[in-house]
C-alpha cells in the first residue's frame, strides 16, 4: 500500500470516531494555530487598512483553494459526478464563510460592516462546532486523512477570520445592523432548506442529525421534521441574538472600568 492509498483513499483504515483522542488532538492543534495566527495578524494590522485587506484577500484565496481541493478530489474518485456535486454544494452553516469573507474583503460601507459583524459573531462557533461536533466527518474518516484535514483547516479558518476581525477592530456591532446580520443567516438557511427538500440532501442537517449533536433534537421531537427544523432555525439564528445580548453588557462593563481607571489616575485640582 502506498501513501496515496493510505492517506487519500484511507484503505485499510478505520474512522477516528467522534471525540476520539485523534479527532480531538488534530482539531485542537488546527484551531490553536489559526486562532493564534489571527490574533497576531489582527494586532499587526489594527491601524493598517491595506494590510487588513491583504489578509482578507489571502483568507478568501485560502477558503476557495480548500473548496477546489476538496471538490477536485471527490470528483476524481467518484463514479457518480452529478450526485457528488449535489452532495457537496457550499450550503452548510460553516460554508457561509465562502461567501461572507470575500464580500467583507471587496465591499465597502455599511454592508461591509454587516459582513464583519457576521464573521466576528459566527466565526468562532463555526470553528468550534465544525471541528468538535463533526460526527459526519470523524465518524466516517480517520483523523489524519485528506478529507479530515481539509475539514479541520476549513473550519479553523473561520475561527481565524473571527479572531482577526476582533483583534483588528473591524467589527462595529452597531445595533441598527443586528436584524441584517441575523437576516443573512435566515435567508441562507431558507435557501438551504428549499434545496434539501428539492434534492433530498441534508444540508445544515435540516433532515436529520447525521451523526452530529443535532440528532439529539431530532430524537427529542420524535423525528417530526417541522418541529425539528424550527429548532434548527431557533438555535442558529438565536445564537446571534444571544451573542449580542452578552456582548453589549460586557463591552459596557469594560468601558466603565477603563473610564474609572482613567479618572482615578488623573490628579485632583488641589494637587
Amino acid at each position: 500500500m502506498n501513501f496515496y492509498e493510505w492517506f487519500f483513499l484511507e484503505k485499510g483504515r478505520a474512522p477516528a470516531g467522534l471525540f476520539s483522542w485523534s479527532h480531538l488532538l488534530s482539531v485542537t492543534i488546527a484551531l490553536a494555530f489559526f486562532i493564534t495566527l489571527g490574533y497576531f495578524l489582527g494586532k499587526r494590522n489594527q491601524d493598517n487598512p491595506k494590510g487588513q485587506r491583504k489578509v482578507l484577500i489571502f483568507t478568501t484565496a485560502g477558503i476557495l483553494a480548500l473548496v477546489i481541493m476538496k471538490m477536485s478530489f471527490l470528483l476524481a474518485t467518484t463514479d457518480n459526478i452529478p450526485n457528488t456535486l449535489l452532495e457537496n454544494m457550499p450550503l452548510f452553516f460553516c460554508d457561509m464563510m465562502v461567501f461572507i469573507v470575500p464580500l467583507a474583503a471587496f465591499t465597502r460601507g455599511r454592508f461591509q460592516d454587516i459582513c464583519f459583524d457576521f464573521i466576528a459573531i459566527c466565526g468562532f462557533i463555526m470553528g468550534l462546532m465544525g471541528n468538535y461536533a463533526a460526527g459526519n466527518i470523524y465518524g466516517s474518516h480517520p483523523a489524519f486523512s485528506y478529507l479530515s484535514l481539509i475539514s479541520a483547516i476549513s473550519h479553523s479558518i473561520s475561527a481565524f477570520a473571527a479572531m482577526f476581525v476582533f483583534r483588528a477592530k473591524l467589527n462595529k456591532m452597531e445595533k441598527r445592523n443586528i436584524i441584517f446580520v441575523i437576516g443573512i443567516l435566515f435567508v441562507y438557511m431558507s435557501i438551504t432548506l428549499a434545496v434539501d427538500y428539492a434534492t433530498g440532501k441534508n444540508y445544515m442537517f435540516f433532515l436529520g442529525g447525521d451523526g452530529t449533536p443535532f440528532g439529539l433534537f431530532y430524537d427529542m421531537v420524535g423525528g417530526n421534521l417541522i418541529a425539528y427544523q424550527i429548532i434548527i432555525y431557533v438555535l442558529q439564528c438565536g445564537y446571534i441574538g444571544v451573542f449580542y445580548l452578552i456582548y453589549y453588557p460586557i463591552v459596557k462593563t469594560i468601558r466603565k472600568r477603563r473610564e474609572k481607571k482613567l479618572n482615578g489616575s488623573k490628579p485632583s485640582p488641589e494637587q
